[in-house]
């Protein structure tokens, strides 16, 4: 089940924002995470969050500040299972378009936006890591179905 954040679930969401960044990073030191923890685990409530729950278990989380995804985190061993789609999907309607920037070196990440209709317009380096990052951005397209009866 998605749903919206609660306040009891920071500490997973921590948790799995930092086992996250390390396995999908490793090409940058451990430790920027590690020294990012408390600010950015003073942000989330601050963003838009929403939580796949799995019998009471969270395996991930899409952060959204507008319309701009400031992450999208699956535990490792959920990962492969929709949930990530599920999350994007979430996203997608709520908003016309969705921005979010991926490390260049992380092609796991590229591929999978890729895969949800992102398409990349841009590159850039990261001034907190110096390393690459491209952006992509996907345009929602919004259908509503009217019934006959309804017209």
């Amino acid at each position: 089940m998605i749903r919206e954040y609660q306040t009891k679930d920071l500490d997973a969401i921590m948790t799995i924002w930092l086992q996250g960044n390390e396995q999908a990073h490793n090409f940058i030191d451990p430790e920027f995470f590690k020294q990012n923890f408390e600010l950015v685990k003073m942000l989330i409530p601050m963003s838009t969050i929403y939580v796949q729950d799995i019998n009471g278990v969270m395996v991930g989380f899409i952060g959204l500040t507008e319309n701009y995804i400031s992450g999208l985190y699956v535990e490792k061993n959920s990962r492969h299972q929709g949930t990530g789609s599920a999350l994007v999907e979430k996203a997608k309607q709520r908003h016309n378009e969705l921005m979010v920037h991926v490390y260049k070196q992380n092609s796991d990440a590229i591929n999978f936006y890729l895969s949800q209709n992102f398409e990349i317009v841009g590159e850039s380096i990261n001034e907190e890591t110096n390393h690459p990052e491209i952006l992509m951005r996907c345009n929602v397209e919004h259908k509503v179905k009217i019934g006959k009866c309804a017209l």
